[in-house]
C-alpha cells in the first residue's frame, strides 16, 4: 500500500496541534477511494486496550468458516476467566446502557453471544473465553503474521500473570499500532481478511457497536461508522487523593490515559480507514485526549479531497 506523503504531513499537524506529546500517539488513515495510507507515527507500539481484541475475533470466524468450529457451540465459561465483576458501590458494568447479565463461572453459551460481547460491550470475561478457545498461536499464525502484523500481541484482560499458561506468564504487553489497525480495518471493509464471509461477518459484529452508548471517533457528520474502541486509565487519584497530588506534584504525572479506537467511515464524500493510538500523561484528571476534535478535522480534510 504506497503513502501518501503530502496527506500525512497534513495529518500530522492535526496531531500536532491536538496532543501535548505527538510523540505518544501512533495514527494511521486509509483513503479507501484511492487505497493510500497516510498517517502520523504509524509504526509506533502502543497498548491498545480493548481494541486487540478484533484479532481474537477474526480467528474465531476462520475456524469456523473452515468447520473446525459451528457458530453456535456452547463453551463454559471457566473461573479464571470470569474477570468482569458487577461492583455494588457503583452501577454495575452489565446496566452500562447493555442490560445483558455479566457472565458467570460454569455458564455456557454460544460461540455466536460471547462474539457480540466482546465486540459490542467489549466483554473482558468472554475475551478471555474466546481466547482459549481460538489459542494464541492460532490467532498470530492464522491472523496477526500472514497479514505482516508482528509486533502486535494478544493477552488476556485483568488477569494475574500468575494464572497464565506458564509460557505466557512473562509475556510481554499488549501491544499495537495504527498501521497495523488500519491495515486490518481496510482488510474487512474491502472483504479480504481471511475472506469475504470472515470479513462480512466482522463487520456484523462490529455494526452493533451502539449498544453500549461508547461513541469513539464517532461523529454526527458520518452517514455510518463502525468499530472497536479501547480505553484503560492509571488513575493515582482514584485510590488516594493524597498520593495523586503527590504525584502530580512530584513527577509531574498522576494519570496515564491509554485511549484508542479504529474503524471505518463512510462520509458524504469520503470513505476511509482511520485507527489511533494514544497516550496522556497529565496532572489532573479533567485532561483527556480530544478525540472528537482529532476526528471532525481529519473528517473535514478527507471530505475536502473528494469535495
Amino acid at each position: 500500500m504506497k503513502e501518501n506523503a503530502e496527506l500525512s504531513q497534513k495529518l500530522k499537524k492535526i496531531a500536532e496541534k491536538l496532543h501535548p506529546q505527538p510523540a505518544e500517539l501512533s495514527l494511521a488513515v486509509i483513503d479507501l477511494n484511492s487505497s493510500e495510507i497516510a498517517g502520523v507515527n504509524m509504526e509506533r507500539f502502543i497498548y491498545p486496550a480493548s481494541i486487540y481484541k478484533i484479532f481474537i475475533a477474526a480467528e474465531i470466524l476462520r475456524q469456523v468458516d473452515s468447520s473446525q468450529r459451528k457458530i453456535e457451540d456452547l463453551i463454559e465459561v471457566r473461573d479464571v476467566n470470569e474477570v468482569d465483576k458487577d461492583n455494588p458501590r457503583f452501577f454495575p458494568k452489565s446496566t452500562h446502557r447493555d442490560h445483558r447479565p455479566l457472565l458467570k463461572t460454569g455458564e455456557k453459551v454460544s460461540l455466536d453471544y460471547l462474539l457480540d460481547l466482546m465486540l459490542t460491550r467489549s466483554d473482558n470475561t468472554a475475551s478471555n473465553v474466546l481466547m482459549d478457545v481460538a489459542g494464541r498461536d492460532n490467532i498470530n499464525n492464522h491472523i496477526i503474521l500472514p497479514n505482516g502484523w508482528g509486533g502486535s500481541e494478544v493477552t488476556r484482560k485483568f488477569l494475574d500473570r500468575l494464572k497464565e499458561e506458564k509460557e505466557y506468564r512473562v509475556s510481554k504487553i499488549t501491544v499495537s499500532n495504527g498501521g497495523h489497525l488500519a491495515e486490518f480495518f481496510y482488510k474487512v471493509e474491502t472483504n479480504q481478511l481471511v475472506n469475504p464471509w470472515v470479513s462480512q461477518k466482522l463487520k456484523e459484529y462490529m455494526v452493533r457497536w451502539r449498544r453500549d452508548g461508547r461513541k469513539g471517533l464517532n461523529l454526527l457528520e458520518f452517514k455510518s461508522y463502525y468499530r472497536k474502541g479501547g480505553w484503560l486509565e492509571i488513575n493515582g487519584y482514584k485510590w488516594n487523593i493524597w498520593r495523586g497530588i503527590k504525584s502530580a506534584y512530584q513527577k509531574g504525572v498522576a494519570i496515564i490515559r491509554y485511549n484508542g479506537d479504529a474503524g471505518v467511515v463512510e462520509g458524504t464524500h469520503s470513505h476511509y480507514v482511520i485507527a489511533v493510538l494514544t497516550i496522556t500523561k497529565t496532572k489532573w484528571p479533567w485532561v483527556k485526549f480530544p478525540m472528537r476534535k482529532l476526528s471532525l478535522e481529519i473528517y473535514k480534510l478527507m471530505e475536502s479531497r473528494r469535495g
